[in-house]
């Protein structure tokens, strides 16, 4: 009876350790160096976000953070080292829209509403139409009626995956068709209007402002729902009558889908303290963009609305993945 008892409450004490155990590892996280992955290349937007980000990340966390840039691939060399590691939330992600595009435009073999978890977004910039001043318009009505009175003919220099997808999401939504021709980035797709090459280009508003400024480009619509201080004669997407076109590009970071959710949290919780703070908030405000508040749960549900938006993009454009 004696020893029955003792074997008893041996057992239940087991019990009670090994259900304390996991706790404890979890909330030790971080206990060592943490490492982001991007796909972009060093001194580009996202590349130098990341690593102000991953500054601020280290104050907050008290561990190291490191960026590792894995460009090429249409970006699914990151996403490999991303679904590659463990799952303990210290190998991360930066992405852009492209991470819920890529599945459906180019057969990326992993699934973006199950296996990688969007745990904070960055911020958000809005994007502009930019059109030579040789096509002769200078509102988004004259654009309408000239594309329509001449489908195919006007050339819109694409800049990459997801400006492409803008383009064509302008013209589905309004019954139009450009000719979509294809450039390394947005600096050469920016030359191809400045040198006449190309009469259109929808990008960031970030790299349109200065062309548009100098009175090089007019600019046609800014999205977000209200006008941009450093293009404030451009009218916004509902001023000119496109309220349904509403786009913006961001920049976010990734987890593996299960890694713990108090991890996931937790980085959520810093990473929006580290994008309220002032030297983030100047960072991107110089550069048009607007720091993100999204909770976890409101992130993953802004992109998962984006895998279904750019999705059917791909499919009323009758796009072909490669």
């Amino acid at each position: 009876m004696h020893c029955t008892a003792f074997l008893r409450r041996a057992m239940l004490a087991a019990l009670a350790t090994a259900a304390v155990v996991p706790a404890l590892a979890q909330t030790a996280w971080p206990d060592r160096p943490i490492r982001i992955v991007t796909p972009y290349d060093p001194g580009s937007l996202v590349d130098t976000t990341t690593r102000l980000v991953a500054e601020g990340l280290k104050a907050e966390l008290g561990q190291s953070v490191l960026v590792e840039n894995r460009s090429g691939g249409m970006g699914m060399i990151a996403m490999g080292v991303l679904l590659a590691a463990p799952a303990d939330g210290y190998t991360l992600l930066t992405d852009t829209p492209a991470s819920a595009i890529n599945p459906t435009l180019h057969k990326a073999k992993y699934n973006p509403k199950a296996d990688i978890a969007p745990i904070a977004q960055f911020m958000r910039l809005p994007f502009a139409i930019g059109a030579s001043p040789s096509l002769g318009v200078r509102s988004v009505a004259e654009l309408l009626t000239h594309v329509r009175r001449s489908p195919g003919a006007v050339d819109v220099a694409v800049a990459g995956t997801s400006t492409g997808l803008v383009g064509e999401l302008f013209a589905i939504q309004n019954g139009l068709r450009f000719n979509n021709v294809p450039y390394k980035g947005a600096a050469p797709a920016m030359l191809a209007v400045l040198k006449d090459e190309a009469k259109l280009v929808f990008l960031d508003a970030g790299n349109l402002a200065p062309h548009i400024t100098a009175g090089k480009m007019t600019g046609l619509l800014i999205t977000g729902e209200q006008r941009w201080p450093v293009l404030k004669d451009v009218p916004t997407a509902r001023e000119a009558g496109q309220p349904q076109f509403d786009v913006t590009t961001w920049f976010g970071m990734f987890a593996r889908a299960d890694v713990p959710a108090d991890v996931q949290e937790r980085l959520n919780a810093a990473v929006r303290k580290v994008m309220a703070s002032p030297r983030m908030e100047d960072f991107l405000r110089q550069r048009g963009a607007v720091p993100s508040t999204l909770t976890t749960a409101e992130f993953r549900t802004f992109f998962h609305r984006e895998v279904d938006t750019w999705a059917d993009v791909i499919r009323k454009a009758d796009i072909k993945p490669n």
